[in-house]
């Protein structure tokens, strides 16, 4: 199953999970981004039940082997109610609806959007970690985070590229992916074919003029793996105009954690270009 942000609402009215074994009075998430956050801060057992998604491993954002030890939940009012929380954490994807059911029940909600900026996402951690009392361990996730961004130096032309998801999903201005395309001397180049902060970009259009880099999955499953191997031989014939980089959809689903993750493959593509450039790499 393949999950982003641009899909979710639609995603989030599939099925409920079974929450039977849920503990009471305890924190539970049915934000698969929030879940990514809490496998760093929290503490043990401070968690007793996190989102559905979260036990997928096509759509996990927090490591798989932390999220399996707690039950799955869904967004709806009632799997909440029925959890019996003292603290829900969730998006505000999440129905308004549910939140209010759970206001009128007098369980404490800390919901949180999709940030655009790197900023925005770090004030979101610092918010959960007040909210869980883990406040220093939001700190240090929150330097991990930061130390794994560049630091400033001599400008450079940017680099043309796009981050192309399975289904031809980009990311485009105003997300934090051109955000962080921007903070490796990347030009996010979704605007060169008129798409907005979300769009979907056709094969051929790609094919007519390509960005120098295209940060795309190079695996899948499914119809997504039939899809993609059709793409994987049109690409072909770019001919080195374009620099395939793998870059797997679920990175763009969440911020926190996962920024350290796309940093890594942003600054790597971005330090071989460079040496290409000048001569020290074929």
């Amino acid at each position: 199953m393949r999950r982003g942000w641009c899909i979710l609402p639609l995603l989030a009215l599939a099925g409920c999970a079974n929450n039977a074994a849920i503990m009471p009075g305890g924190i539970v998430s049915n934000n698969p981004c929030i879940d990514a956050v809490l496998a760093e801060i929290a503490l043990p057992g401070q968690v007793t039940a996190v989102s559905k998604y979260s036990h997928d491993p096509d759509s996990a954002s927090a490591p798989l082997s932390w999220s399996m030890q707690y039950p799955a939940l869904g967004a709806s009012a009632e799997e909440l109610l029925l959890a019996r929380p003292k603290l829900v954490l969730t998006g505000n994807l999440a129905s308004s609806g549910a939140n209010a059911v759970l206001a009128r029940a007098g369980i404490k909600t800390v919901a949180i959007g999709v940030a655009p900026t790197i900023a925005e996402d770090i004030g979101q951690i610092r918010t959960l970690a007040k909210a869980i009392g883990r406040v220093e361990a939001g700190e240090k996730l929150v330097a991990r985070i930061e130390n794994a961004l560049p630091k400033p130096a001599n400008a450079q032309p940017p680099v043309s590229a796009v981050i192309w998801q399975n289904g031809g999903f980009v990311a485009g201005k105003g997300t934090l992916q051109d955000e962080l395309l921007q903070r490796h001397g990347f030009r996010n180049a979704s605007a060169d074919y008129g798409l907005a902060s979300w769009g979907i970009l056709p094969l051929e259009t790609l094919m007519r003029n390509p960005p120098t880099v295209i940060f795309m999955p190079t695996s899948a499953q499914g119809e997504d793996a039939r899809a993609l191997t059709a793409r994987q031989r049109l690409l072909r014939h770019l001919d080195g105009k374009a620099r395939v980089v793998d870059f797997p959809d679920k990175l763009l689903f969440c911020g926190g954690p996962t920024i350290v993750k796309i940093s890594a493959i942003l600054s790597k593509t971005r330090i071989s270009l460079n040496t290409r450039a000048s001569g020290g790499g074929q």
